[in-house]
C-alpha cells in the first residue's frame, strides 16, 4: 500500500487520498536484504503485499494476523516492525486510526530495539502521515522531520519500507497546506530529482503534478501548464493512467484561469476522454477528484449546465466512496475482534496443556510430591481465578470501548451530514443561483433588470463564503488554535488578494496544543473578517500586515496603510459594534486606534486562554 508513500505527499491539495502509487509500480532504491529465514512467513508477507496492491483490505489483514501468529513480539522485533507497519497500513486506509497508532508505537519500539534507522525512518513517516490525515498539526511535521534526520545514506530492508522521496514530498504536502510554499517547493522538487535519479516513473510523474499545483495556486498558469504536460507525458508513457487523468484536468483549470477558454473546453474534453478511455484503471477517489476539478473549470468558464452536471458526478461517486469505508471499516475491526478472540483461545489452549502435563508428572511423583501438590493445587484455583477476573475485567474494557466508538460515530455521522447537507444541497443550490445571474448579465448586461442579478450574484456569493465558515466551524476534527491560526492566515490572503491589497504575514511557528470551541473559533474569526471587510470597503489601504503570536493568549494585530478612522459623527452601520460585542463574548480585549506610522488604522485583538492543556 504505497498510497501512503508516493500519493500522500499531495494529499491536501485534492480532498481527500489518491492512490498515486503501489508497490508493484514503484521502482526500489533501497538495498533489498534477504528475506525471512522462515519460508512460510516469507509466503505470506508476500501475499499479504499482493491483496494490499490491490486494496484488499479484508485479505491483507487475515494473511498479517496469520503472519502475526507465528512470531513472538517480544523475541522476533523485525518480524514485529514490518507486519504491524503493514497492518497500520490497512488500518488507515480503512479509517481505524486509534488502533493503527497502537500498531505504530509498537514498530518504532521494535525499529529502536533493532537500531534498524532505516525501520526508525520508516515508523517515523508512516506515523507523520496518519497525524496529519487526522487533522493532528502540532504532531505530524515533527515525526516527519524525524524521518529526515534517521534515514540513512545507505538505506537496507528486507520489504518495501519508506524512500527517501517519499518523505521530501510528504514534508513538501504538508508545508503546501501550511501556505509555506516556498519550503514545500525545495521539498517537492527534492523529492522529483530522488525520483528521477532512481528511474522511479510514477513518483516523477506525482512530483510534477504537485510543482503544477503549486504553480496554479500562485496565479503562475504558464509554468503550471508546463509543469502538468510534464506529469501527463511520463505518466501515460508508463500507463498510470490515474495520475495521466489528474494532470489532464489540473492543465484544464490552469487554462481556464488564464482566460483561455476555448483551450480549457478543448483540454476538458481530452480529460473526460482519458478518463474514460482508462476507467477500468483508475480508482473511485481519482474519478471524485476529476469530477470536483472539472466543476471548478466549467463554473470558472461560466458553463452552468456542465458544472451541475460534474457535481452531480461527484456527489454520486463521493456517495458511493462513503458507503465503501464504512462497510471495509466494518468489516477490519470485526477481523481485529476475531484476531484477538484467537489469540484469547490460544492462550487457554496453552494453559490448558501445561496443566495436563503437570497432572500426569504429579501423578507419577506422587509419593515424593505429595506436600506440593496441595500446594500446586491452591496456586492453580488462585491463578486461575485471577484469570478469570482479569478476562472479565478485558471483556467489559472491551464492551466500554465499543459503546464509546459507536456514540462517537453515530454523533460524527450527524455531523458530517449537516455539513454535507449544507454544502451538497443549500452550497449546489446557491452556487446554482450566482452563476444564473451571471450568465444573465453576460448574455444583457443592459437590460432593466441587470442592477437586481449583479445584488443577487453578489449576496448569494456572500452566503456561498457563509455557509463555508459554519461548515469549518462545525468541523471538530479543525478546532486547535493552530488549525484557526492557519484558516485565518489562508482567508486573509485568498480575501484581499480578490481585492487587489497585498498582505503580509508573521506568525509563530509553533502554537500551544489549544482545543478551541465553536463559539470561540467563530467569534475570533468573525472579528478578523469584519476587520479586513472594513479595510477594503473604507480605508483605501494597499497594504494590510496580518501579525498572529501567542503570550499567555492569542494577540492578533492588523494594520493597514489607508485613509484611516472616520469620526465617530460621520460612521454609519455596525461593524466596529458587533467586532465589540464578539469580543466582550470571548472575554478578548479589542483596541482600534491609528496606526504607527500616522497612516491608517491599527486593530489589537487580545483573546487570554486558561492553562495550556495539552
Amino acid at each position: 500500500m504505497c498510497l501512503l508513500r508516493s500519493f500522500l505527499l499531495f494529499l491536501f491539495l485534492t480532498l481527500l487520498p489518491q492512490p498515486h502509487g503501489t508497490r508493484a509500480q514503484e521502482v526500489r532504491t533501497t538495498q533489498e536484504l534477504t528475506p525471512f529465514a522462515d519460508t512460510a512467513l516469507h509466503h505470506l508477507v508476500q501475499r499479504a503485499l499482493q491483496q494490499m496492491d490491490g486494496f484488499h483490505g479484508d485479505s491483507a489483514m487475515k494473511l498479517i494476523n496469520l503472519a502475526l501468529d507465528r512470531i513472538d513480539p517480544y523475541n522476533d522485533p523485525e518480524e514485529t516492525h514490518y507486519l504491524l507497519a503493514y497492518r497500520a497500513e490497512v488500518l488507515y486506509y480503512e479509517g481505524l486510526f486509534n488502533e493503527a497508532m497502537r500498531d505504530l508505537d509498537e514498530a518504532e519500539r521494535s525499529a529502536h530495539l533493532l537500531k534498524d534507522s532505516t525501520l526508525v525512518a520508516n515508523a517515523y513517516n508512516l506515523k507523520g502521515l496518519l497525524h496529519e490525515n487526522i487533522q493532528n498539526s502540532q504532531e505530524a511535521l515533527p515525526y516527519m522531520r524525524l524521518a529526515l534526520a534517521w534515514f540513512p545514506q545507505r538505506p537496507a530492508a528486507r520489504y518495501p519500507v519508506t524512500e527517501l522521496h517519499h518523505i521530501h514530498g510528504n514534508l513538501g504536502s504538508y508545508l503546501t497546506t501550511l501556505g509555506r510554499l516556498d519550503s514545500a517547493q525545495y521539498h517537492v522538487r527534492t523529492s522529483l530529482a530522488l525520483a528521477a535519479r532512481s528511474g522511479a516513473p510514477r513518483a516523477t510523474a506525482v512530483a510534477y503534478w504537485a510543482l503544477g499545483n503549486i504553480a496554479l495556486i500562485r496565479g503562475e498558469h504558464e509554468s503550471a501548464l508546463h509543469q502538468y504536460d510534464r506529469s501527463y507525458a511520463i505518466a501515460d508513457s508508463a500507463q498510470d493512467h490515474d495520475i495521466g487523468v489528474d494532470a489532464l484536468v489540473g492543465r484544464s483549470l490552469a487554462l481556464a484561469f488564464a482566460d483561455q477558454p476555448s483551450e480549457a473546453r478543448i483540454a476538458l474534453g481530452q480529460a473526460s476522454a482519458y478518463l474514460i478511455t482508462h476507467q477500468q484503471r483508475i480508482g473511485l477517489v481519482t474519478q471524485r477528484n476529476f469530477a470536483r476539478q472539472a466543476a471548478r473549470a466549467y463554473e470558472h468558464l461560466g458553463d452552468l449546465s456542465n458544472a451541475m452536471r460534474s457535481l452531480s458526478t461527484w456527489h454520486a461517486i463521493d456517495s458511493t466512496i462513503t458507503a465503501n469505508n464504512i462497510r471495509s471499516a466494518l468489516t477490519t475491526q470485526a477481523l481485529l475482534l476475531e484476531a484477538d478472540n484467537d489469540l484469547q483461545l490460544e492462550r487457554v489452549e496453552r494453559d490448558r496443556m501445561a496443566e495436563q502435563i503437570t497432572n500426569e508428572q504429579r501423578a507419577r511423583n506422587w509419593v515424593i510430591l505429595a506436600s506440593l501438590l496441595a500446594i500446586a493445587a491452591i496456586s492453580t484455583i488462585y491463578l486461575v481465578n485471577s484469570a478469570r477476573q482479569r478476562h472479565k475485567r478485558r471483556l467489559a474494557e472491551l464492551e466500554t470501548e465499543r459503546a464509546l466508538q459507536e456514540r462517537t460515530i453515530v454523533e460524527l455521522r450527524v455531523r458530517e451530514q449537516v455539513s454535507r447537507d449544507l454544502h451538497d444541497d443549500l452550497g449546489v443550490g446557491l452556487s446554482a443561483l450566482k452563476l444564473r445571474s451571471e450568465m444573465s448579465l453576460i448574455q444583457d448586461p443592459q437590460a432593466s433588470t441587470a442592477p437586481l442579478l449583479r445584488e443577487q450574484a453578489s449576496t448569494a456569493e456572500d452566503l456561498i463564503i457563509s455557509m463555508r465558515h459554519i461548515i469549518w466551524a462545525l468541523q471538530d476534527d479543525q478546532g486547535s488554535l493552530e488549525d484557526l491560526v492557519a484558516y485565518i492566515s489562508s482567508y486573509a490572503r485568498t480575501y484581499l488578494d480578490a481585492h487587489g491589497t497585498t498582505l503580509t504575514v508573521d506568525a509563530d511557528a509553533r502554537w500551544p496544543a489549544l482545543e478551541l470551541t465553536t463559539h470561540q473559533r467563530r467569534n475570533i474569526f468573525l472579528i478578523v473578517k469584519e476587520a479586513l471587510h472594513n479595510v477594503v470597503k473604507h480605508a483605501r489601504a494597499g497594504h494590510v500586515a496580518l501579525a498572529l503570536h501567542w503570550s499567555e493568549g492569542l494577540t492578533i494585530h492588523i494594520e493597514d496603510d489607508g485613509v484611516g478612522m472616520h469620526p465617530p459623527e460621520t460612521r454609519t452601520g455596525h461593524g466596529l459594534v458587533n467586532m465589540r460585542k464578539r469580543a466582550m463574548e470571548v472575554h478578548a480585549t479589542l483596541h482600534i486606534g491609528t496606526a504607527s506610522h500616522d497612516k491608517g488604522t491599527r486593530i489589537v485583538l487580545g483573546v487570554p486562554f486558561g492553562p495550556n492543556k495539552s
